[in-house]
């Protein structure tokens, strides 16, 4: 039988990410119409998390995921300025590895941001400051994701 072991300071990202991941991705598909850069926003937002871990200050943040947000609202608007979904904290200390998502991927997020979110209040308002500063539809419809997340084959249009 496996041994359990207590969490280090070390693997708590991964742990909180590992329970919290569905939710994030969520609330950026809630601001993002396109799954696939939602998707890919999630992905960079999880490393952001991860190297910004120890940055976390509860007298101004409140809880965990309020703070997560903010970073969420902080990378949105990065990636509408550039037009791109960026993925410098996936690059940083390793190799990221490229995922492929298919239909049923991207209708899975498309229904988990259209169910109720369990926030707590400062989450809550986290993320209603996120969908009330972000950029405009018409903005974020000319988002490209990165070269580290594609559409399954089936997904890619072909040209005629």
């Amino acid at each position: 039988m496996a041994q359990s072991h207590p969490s280090t300071p070390d693997d708590a990202p991964a742990t909180w990410l590992a329970e919290n991941a569905g939710t994030l991705f969520a609330a950026i598909r809630r601001v993002v119409a396109d799954s696939l850069c939602a998707y890919d926003l999630g992905l960079e937002l999880s490393a952001r998390i991860g190297h910004r871990w120890e940055t976390f200050d509860a007298e101004r943040h409140a809880t965990r995921m309020a703070w997560a947000l903010l970073l969420a609202a902080e990378l949105i608007g990065e990636a509408s300025a550039r037009a791109a979904v960026p993925i410098g904290e996936r690059r940083r200390g390793a190799e990221p590895r490229v995922v492929t998502l298919s239909p049923a991927d991207l209708q899975r997020l498309s229904d988990l941001a259209r169910a109720a979110l369990e926030l707590d209040e400062a989450a809550a308002d986290a993320l209603a400051a996120m969908e009330r500063s972000a950029p405009s539809p018409a903005a974020l419809s000319g988002l490209r994701p990165s070269e580290l997340v594609h559409p399954s084959p089936s997904e890619v249009r072909q040209e005629p």
